[in-house]
């Protein structure tokens, strides 16, 4: 279950570095519309959907490194806590070994 978890966790980390440049180059761009297009951030490798937020929502929840966003009905419940549901998305908190590489791998972590 933990190296699971672990891979789990692994996957969602590349996502968020990949949401991390598409918010500097969203900024860099000012595009003026206030909200940015992500990707979802779940485990699944092959998911490719999106996911429209505020930089405002996107900066509040990259505050807490275990915390990500997914598309409803992509959380993990044997790695992930749902704590906010929205329309567009969730917000997950990751538990156990997924927490633990979610903070290792966490690129605003210095």
């Amino acid at each position: 279950m933990e190296e699971r978890e672990r891979r789990i966790g692994l996957n969602e980390a590349l996502f968020r570095e990949v949401n991390e440049r598409i918010e500097r180059v969203s900024g860099a761009l000012q595009t003026g519309t206030g909200t940015i297009a992500i990707l979802c951030e779940c485990g699944n490798e092959t998911c490719v959907e999106h996911i429209e937020v505020s930089v405002s929502e996107y900066e509040r929840i990259r505050d807490e490194s275990t915390f990500f966003f997914v598309r409803p009905g992509h959380a993990k419940s044997d790695a992930e806590e749902v704590v906010e549901h929205h329309d567009e998305y969730d917000v997950v908190r990751k538990e156990g070994a997924a927490a633990e590489t979610a903070r290792e791998l966490d690129p605003r972590d210095d």
